[in-house]
């Protein structure tokens, strides 16, 4: 039995502008009167739909998925999807090539190929707060796409890339904060047993954050829900309690100490033990000093 899988590409969408086979920035409505909505279909191109209306439903591979206002939707290469709106949306498609994406080389790992797009969400339903970042970062492109001038095409490649960067981050956030109760409990308990590990090196939360695979500030923001104090209050409690042990217990120097406690110097030791204790180090083992029987 033949399939019928119809195979799109940009050059069957436009003719005219200069960027026809490398992206293409259309309303929805026009790509479905370019294209028989009622067939099923698969691009050689990667494709970003953001709606601000829409009804019905598309199946993308073996799965389906409603489509709502204010979301947004991703098509990958070689997807297999059939549309099936009840009416007919409002908003705007992305559609680019490989070779465009890759068009501007950068040497972070997220941006600089294509392979961001394998932590692209299938579907993202934009938050109140996310739609207008969205839709001011799309007219960004857009803007730029409607004109033929020096350096579009590097600078709609480097806007593209934001826009998938904040599509990323988005999708994230939206799992982070999804989370079942149980799981967020390992999470806390995971943190603190990273911050015993590597308080030494690691002082600030966003090293931590990169270890569990989640945003800084959503680390923060479970720390405070479990612990009732900042992420980064915990980990500047752990660095004092091992100051005040070495302070304490041993005959090592302040000098030493910091060093022993991953400071670079001695100062910006001091300067921190005092922004937790209101004392230097030399005074605060100097009033706390153990008396040996």
């Amino acid at each position: 039995m033949k399939q019928d899988i119809k195979t799109l590409q940009l050059y069957h969408l436009e003719k005219v502008h200069y960027l026809k086979n490398e992206v293409l920035i259309l309303p929805v409505a026009l790509l479905f009167d370019k294209m028989n909505v009622n067939k099923h279909w698969r691009n050689r191109f990667y494709s970003i739909f953001l709606f601000k209306e829409a009804k019905g439903s598309v199946i993308i591979d073996d799965h389906l998925y409603e489509l709502k206002k204010d979301s947004l939707l991703f098509l990958n290469y070689n997807q297999v999807y059939y549309f099936n709106p009840s009416l007919v949306p409002e908003g705007y498609v992305i559609l680019f090539t490989k070779s465009f994406y890759n068009h501007v080389y950068t040497g972070n790992k997220l941006i600089r190929s294509d392979t961001a797009m394998a932590e692209m969400p299938q579907m993202i339903d934009l938050g109140a707060s996310s739609v207008a970042e969205f839709w001011q970062q799309f007219y960004i492109i857009r803007k730029e796409y409607g004109r033929n001038r020096m350096f579009a095409k590097e600078m709609i490649c480097m806007q593209l890339k934001i826009f998938i960067l904040r599509c990323i981050r988005a999708s994230k956030i939206i799992k982070e904060h999804s989370l079942p109760a149980d799981h967020k409990k390992e999470i806390v308990d995971r943190f603190s047993e990273l911050v015993n590990q590597f308080y030494k090196e690691l002082k600030t939360t966003a090293p931590y954050a990169e270890k569990l695979n989640l945003s800084p500030n959503y680390l923060n923001m479970l720390i405070k829900q479990h612990l009732a104090l900042s992420a980064g209050q915990l980990i500047k409690n752990r660095v004092i309690l091992e100051a005040e042990r070495l302070l304490l217990h041993t005959h090592l120097s302040v000098t030493e100490i910091s060093y022993e406690l991953g400071f670079s110097d001695n100062s910006h030791f001091g300067k921190y033990f005092k922004s937790a204790t209101n004392k230097s180090p030399k005074i605060f083992r100097t009033e706390n000093k153990i008396q040996k029987s």
